[in-house]
């Protein structure tokens, strides 16, 4: 990257400067059961047969290792919440629910995760916290051996003592049996309901988001996906935004790219095969500064805390194909109508927002609302762009939802894979509430069907089946 010695200093005081990668500080005494082998099996589950992998990008597209174009439809399994294992398996098995998942045409899934999950295993001496502790320190003693009790009678395979990472093992297994990619999402720093300004994950070091922390992470997901033909891809952090209760973290594009730069070298250094997806500023809404090669020190940004002296330095560029993961990045972008700051009033306006955003750097002509923002540069580099999240209620509303009519529209003209939030209709704990019930989301309460099964017939596959996944 050509950037000043200015931001390397910054961003080095950042990221911690103690900070190694996982290979060296976890010891073979700490190697879990999962990675013993999966070293030996990455060259056979990445190189020979489906899913082709390693992927790569090539312009605005993601490639397999035979060059074809890869596009992506999915949905947002959550196993961030205090559990941290996925929603919904003491309703319904982990097949069945693939199943499901593979029934609407799916195959990808985005499966978001707590740092806390690696966290506890370092805490425990490299030990996995098993499927029933897990239960009982996020649900209580009676309602936890409960939940636990249905989890191992609709999954027989599993025991109480079935750890966390070999429960995401199985369940990234049988996806690959069904040819549904799984791609893991660092949600949250400390687990639990995401996101807002005053949870302590929004930006580097907030209260539950220590940087190293998040590093080590990355790099023990990285490692763990090697056991995992269908894991061609992993996030480096969700929708970071301005934190509210810590107010000297230095909110901006330089804190952004030297911490993300550093995130990027840890998931490379541990599994070079993977691609990376980089979220942008405010709830992930903006890379505009990143595809359109804008000084970091003085773009644009919703909230973002000022560099007094910016026009006194040097300008500082972030400039991707100087980075060994040049081919290996992917932006993503997510949208909702509760945006703070952005017009989702029609659809014109949305898709001029969308590719001033970001998908710029798909190399599309600038939409029509652009004569109405006035504000749509273009990128200065072709990259791949997704839409990892966007949401509605699961009910008829979605005909008449302009913001998710308009992303609908936006996604089957230009070919961007897609994913939705999400697949739980219900959370074990969310935001404190045991059993709460979701109607975002695609499945029922008990998870035992759809929560409108016409909307998923009539709206979910017909949008599906536009993308042309198999061709």
């Amino acid at each position: 990257m050509k950037v000043s010695a200015a931001l390397w200093s910054l961003s080095a005081s950042l990221v911690c400067a103690s900070w190694v990668p996982a290979s060296q500080r976890l010891g073979r005494d700490l190697e879990p059961r999962w990675q013993r082998s999966a070293n030996r099996r990455q060259e056979n589950s990445t190189t020979y047969g489906w899913p082709y992998g390693p992927f790569r990008t090539k312009g605005r597209d993601v490639v397999n290792n035979r060059d074809e174009v890869i596009t992506w439809a999915g949905v947002n399994w959550p196993m961030s919440g205090e559990t941290m294992i996925p929603e919904g398996l003491e309703w319904k098995s982990a097949e069945d629910i693939l199943t499901d998942v593979y029934g609407v045409g799916f195959n990808f899934i985005r499966m978001g995760y707590a740092i806390e999950m690696v966290d506890q295993i370092y805490d425990r001496g490299g030990e996995d916290v098993p499927l029933e502790v897990a239960m009982i320190m996020a649900l209580g003693y009676e309602n936890g051996t409960k939940v636990t009790d249905q989890i191992i009678d609709k999954n027989p395979s599993w025991t109480r003592t079935t750890t966390r990472f070999e429960i995401w093992s199985d369940i990234t297994r049988i996806a690959s049996t069904k040819g549904i990619f799984v791609h893991p999402d660092v949600h949250v720093g400390k687990a639990q309901w995401c996101c807002s300004h005053t949870d302590g994950s929004s930006w580097f070091d907030d209260v539950n988001f220590k940087t190293a922390n998040w590093l080590r992470g990355l790099s023990y997901v990285a490692n763990w996906a090697k056991g995992h033909n269908n894991v061609v891809s992993m996030s480096l952090r969700n929708e970071l935004r301005e934190s509210w209760n810590r107010t000297d973290l230095y909110y901006n594009w330089q804190t952004l790219v030297g911490n993300m730069s550093a995130g990027a070298d840890a998931i490379f250094e541990a599994n070079p095969d993977l691609l990376i997806s980089w979220s942008g500023m405010q709830y992930d809404q903006d890379l505009s500064a990143l595809t359109t090669k804008k000084n970091i020190l003085t773009a644009p940004c919703y909230k973002c805390t000022a560099i007094r002296d910016a026009a006194r330095r040097d300008p500082v560029y972030f400039d991707l194909d100087a980075q060994p993961w040049a081919d290996k990045i992917v932006w993503e972008l997510h949208l909702y109508p509760m945006s703070e700051d952005l017009d989702t009033g029609n659809c014109e306006v949305i898709e001029a927002g969308l590719y001033r955003n970001g998908f710029n750097a798909l190399g599309i002509d600038k939409p029509a609302g652009c004569a109405i923002t006035n504000d749509c540069p273009t990128a200065q580099r072709l990259t791949p762009v997704i839409f990892s999240e966007f949401g509605n209620a699961q009910d008829k509303s979605l005909y008449a939802s302009t913001v998710q009519n308009c992303i609908r529209q936006f996604t089957e003209k230009h070919g961007v894979s897609w994913m939705m939030w999400s697949l739980a209709g219900s959370y074990r704990i969310r935001s404190g509430v045991q059993g709460l019930v979701d109607t975002w989301g695609l499945t029922n309460a008990d998870w035992t069907g759809w929560r409108d099964a016409e909307t998923v017939t009539g709206y979910w596959m017909p949008w599906v089946k536009n993308m042309k996944l198999d061709t």
